[in-house]
């Protein structure tokens, strides 16, 4: 195994992270299969399908108003990776940079994905982050 995974999960993750980082909505959205789920630190924690993308982005801008967060960038290095045919499975390190009412804010954590790959097509079936700090 090498440091990184396949190509098209690499891109996932790196399509994930900037959309994300840049607030693009479709980019972001563009990465997830139709059943996808998210878990996160912010409650209700958890967000199912249908639409658990797009529940959680509005919970996370809901999120953001009520903290007056101003900025949001996650950097991150590959951990483990794993590919058993039509599955995959990956965790980042994560490094997520937040301003708060003015106030940089580090939060290290963990960004565990589930993929698969349907009709030839690989896509994020779940995303959770675990701070670790």
């Amino acid at each position: 195994m090498t440091n990184k995974p396949p190509a098209e999960i690499q891109t996932l993750i790196d399509t994930h992270l900037e959309g994300f980082n840049t607030q693009n909505d479709e980019l972001f959205f563009s990465v997830f299969g139709d059943t996808a789920i998210v878990i996160d630190g912010i409650a209700p924690y958890r967000w199912l399908n249908p639409n658990g993308p797009a529940n959680w982005l509005a919970d996370v801008a809901k999120w953001r108003s009520d903290l007056g967060v101003t900025y949001e960038h996650i950097d991150y290095e590959m951990g483990f990776w794993n590919v058993e045919g039509a599955s995959a499975y990956a965790v980042v390190s994560g490094k997520l940079t937040v301003t708060i009412g003015g106030q940089s804010v580090v939060r290290t954590g963990t960004l565990a994905y589930t993929f698969a790959n349907r009709g030839g097509v690989w896509k994020i079936e779940a995303q959770a982050w675990g701070r670790t700090s």
